[in-house]
């Protein structure tokens, strides 16, 4: 198609994931004019703006998104002839890059690289660490192959392999007084000091809908985004906070934490998704891996 030639349709989807026609010519390693006369000859023949340029940046207009869409759709055409030709299995494999939550970095290593990789030696992957909603534009946009979150929301742009109830639980100290008597109630944990994750990942929003619900405040002593440091909290026994089961199971089973399950309807029904972008066809090794991990994954398991 007229202006829409292979390097220029490259060049887009950078300047699309950038959101900067700067940040685009840095990373191709041109001159940001280049890039933006590039754009007005596009755009001058097809006869439509594909950007609107701003002082804040970049953004696609509805055909830039459809442009964006059909670059999308031959990157991934081109792939998956590769594949099927055997290049990739000549050259070891493609790069497999998964984003995922750092919930399910352990899970992902432990239970999904090290043995995937044991099988397949010649595979190679990349792990990006993101929040949930980073997650899915990273597979929407095509930054990433495979998507592993908890509790996403719902869109046709992607399609889950693999869906997994994994309720929220809470994660005390040891020797806490609420470790017994069996399942907690939500007002009970907050009553006394929590760490939260903050509102980039889905937990949050999650706690904080079910204690609005109860008429309860959130109220977090430590707010953090990182994972690592909720369950270094709660190992120091300075307070409680909320995960689901696999997020803390390696941590349990050492006997750092306790596990509880909570009596919240509302954190029961929440699952953990690997996706990848609706109506892909996906290379071997994207295939491979993402049914591996779906099967061996703990996040996966009933």
């Amino acid at each position: 198609m007229e202006g829409l030639d292979g390097r220029f349709l490259r060049e887009f989807l950078v300047v699309a994931q950038e959101g900067s026609i700067r940040r685009a010519a840095e990373r191709l390693n041109i001159a940001p004019s280049a890039v933006s006369r590039k754009l007005a000859e596009a755009e001058r023949r097809l006869g439509v703006m594909l950007i609107l340029r701003s002082s804040q940046g970049a953004v696609l207009t509805d055909a830039g998104r459809l442009v964006r869409e059909h670059a999308l759709h031959l990157q991934d055409e081109q792939t998956f002839l590769l594949d099927q030709l055997g290049r990739f299995r000549e050259q070891g494999g493609q790069i497999v890059r998964i984003a995922l939550g750092e919930g399910f970095a352990a899970d992902l290593m432990q239970n999904g690289l090290a043995p995937l990789g044991r099988a397949y030696p010649a595979m190679q992957f990349r792990a990006d660490l993101a929040g949930t909603e980073e997650i899915q534009r990273r597979v929407i946009e095509g930054e990433a192959d495979i998507g592993i979150a908890y509790d996403p929301l719902t869109t046709s742009a992607t399609r889950s392999l693999a869906i997994t109830r994994q309720p929220l639980c809470a994660v005390v100290p040891v020797g806490s007084e609420l470790t017994a008597g069996g399942a907690l109630s939500l007002a009970r944990v907050l009553a006394g000091p929590v760490a939260m994750l903050d509102d980039r990942h889905a937990i949050r929003s999650l706690v904080a809908r079910a204690a609005s619900d109860r008429g309860l405040a959130l109220r977090p002593q430590v707010e953090t985004s990182s994972i690592a440091a909720l369950l270094r909290y709660v190992g120091a026994g300075m307070g409680a906070t909320f995960l689901p089961r696999f997020s803390a199971s390696i941590q349990a089973a050492r006997g750092e934490v306790v596990i509880v399950d909570l009596d919240e309807e509302m954190l029961q029904h929440v699952s953990a998704h690997l996706f990848v972008r609706s109506r892909r066809r996906l290379p071997g090794s994207v295939k491979l891996a993402a049914d591996f991990l779906a099967c061996h994954m703990a996040a996966f398991q009933n």
